[in-house]
């Protein structure tokens, strides 16, 4: 089984200044036996999140139900769309989402937007750089709090 890097890390690694406190990981599972669509395991640092590999439509509309604004990210990560097989326009659904939100998590939103205007996956550096300073920003508030 693959493990797909997701989370801050799939987006700035490399970028200059960038620290990311944990490793996140995406897992596809063909016939999970021990959950039903999904699930997530933290420990020390390291999350894994299990998600089983379905159509593309149908793991889209699991996460609308669920309403995890959370979860979108991991739907904007190339190696994971090309896992699954997505296409920018199968993702567009989950926007609603992105208003769920929290301040922490607003550069996902920043992501999905270049996405739609690009009709792609690759981000470009002034949009990869626009995403990383609404990141550095709601970080650097926490840590001044």
């Amino acid at each position: 089984m693959k493990r797909i890097i997701v989370g801050s890390r799939a987006f700035f690694s490399g970028t200059y200044g960038f620290k990311s406190k944990d490793h996140d990981y995406l897992e596809l599972v063909e016939n999970p036996t021990t959950f039903k669509w999904r699930r997530e395991q933290s420990l020390r640092g390291v999350c894994t999140f299990q998600f089983k590999k379905e159509p593309v439509a149908q793991m889209v509309q699991r996460t609308l139900d669920s309403g995890e604004a959370l979860l979108v990210g991991k739907f904007l990560v190339p190696e994971v769309t090309q896992a699954i097989g997505a296409t920018v326009a199968d993702i567009l659904p989950l926007e609603p989402l992105l208003s769920k939100l929290d301040d922490r998590h607003q550069y996902v939103a920043v992501i999905f937007e270049a996405v739609k205007q690009n009709g792609s996956f690759e981000l470009t550096d002034e949009q990869r750089a626009a995403a990383y300073e609404v990141y550095r920003q709601a970080r650097k508030s926490e840590i001044q709090r």
